[in-house]
């Protein structure tokens, strides 16, 4: 299995696109996403501006299908561990995923090299266990808003606060513009093709390619319509349920992300007994898998 799905490099200057798939191996639709994409470009032999690069994270998880070997691989993106990673040798790491790490940064470095951070766009793509409506995590920034409503996609804001040492929080603190595209459910088939359809859009709201340079762009952007009309356009992060050790957290079947729940609604079980809403919202992300330490957030309306 490659590191690098694809890359182009463009004639022309354009904005510089990192995307990371697969940095939990039980979401491979991201990876088959970004091999669409690739295709798409390639077959169509599509003029491109500035450069653009896919990477597989976290090889070992893939191949296994699990979230992850050792350590959640999205949750190790901490300024003290990067620095230790870089500075030891493989052989010196003691994570799967830490070593996964270091080829990653260091292949992110490269491509991006000293590219202003404005012109840098890194999209982490995901899947989520539970049914329901794709969405995208970003930073409530003027920029970061314009780029990912034109893709129809609901966005909220600050779960990338909350979710500490990911890869999204790491680079935006970097000055990068930085998103998190959940696509869909892991084994729903239209969940590859909401990734490709957002990411082709993005490459075009981005300028890395024209409107009417593909003649797929409509249908693609009519689809991603389709799938996010019955959700608000934009939310925000009132409540997070997290899983500690030993907790033995199961969640009520049947939850679908979007989906409205009342303060005081029982949504799941733990060892102390019922977990009930907090309070009222659209439910996100309920947890039906084994591996992951949040068992759900609860968003609000964005007015």
């Amino acid at each position: 299995m490659k590191r690098i799905i694809g890359s182009i490099e463009g004639a022309e200057e354009g904005p510089t696109i990192v995307a990371l798939a697969g940095m939990h191996g039980n979401e491979p639709s991201g990876v088959e996403a970004l091999e669409n994409v690739f295709a798409i470009l390639s077959a169509g032999q599509v003029p491109f501006k500035g450069r653009f690069i896919g990477i597989r994270s976290n090889l070992d998880a893939l191949s296994s299908e699990v979230r992850y070997i050792d350590e959640d691989m999205n949750r190790i993106w901490f300024p003290g561990i990067i620095e230790q990673i870089q500075n030891s040798t493989e052989e010196e790491l003691d994570s799967s995923e830490r070593i996964e790490m270091k080829e990653v940064i260091d292949l992110i470095n490269d491509f991006v090299g000293k590219e202003s951070g404005d012109s840098v766009v890194i999209a982490d793509l995901h899947s989520f266990s539970a049914e329901g409506c794709m969405f995208a995590i970003t930073a409530n920034k003027e920029e970061h808003v314009s780029l990912l409503s034109s893709l129809h996609v609901p966005l909220i804001f600050g779960i990338e606060n909350t979710l500490r040492g990911t890869a999204l929080r790491y680079y935006q603190d970097q000055g990068y513009m930085t998103f998190a595209l959940e696509g869909g459910q892991h084994e729903n088939d239209l969940t590859v093709y909401n990734v490709t359809a957002a990411l082709m859009m993005m490459l075009k709201e981005c300028g890395a390619i024209s409107g009417d340079s593909i003649d797929k762009l409509q249908e693609f952007d009519q689809h991603l319509r389709e799938q996010t009309r019955f959700v608000p356009p934009k939310v925000e992060l009132i409540y997070q349920h997290i899983i500690e050790d030993g907790d033995n957290f199961s969640m009520k079947p049947g939850f679908k992300n979007f989906q409205y729940v009342k303060k005081g609604e029982w949504l799941a079980n733990d060892r102390d007994g019922k977990i009930k809403a907090q309070c009222d919202g659209y439910i996100v992300m309920p947890l039906y898998q084994d591996q992951g330490n949040d068992g759900f957030f609860i968003v609000e309306k964005k007015a």
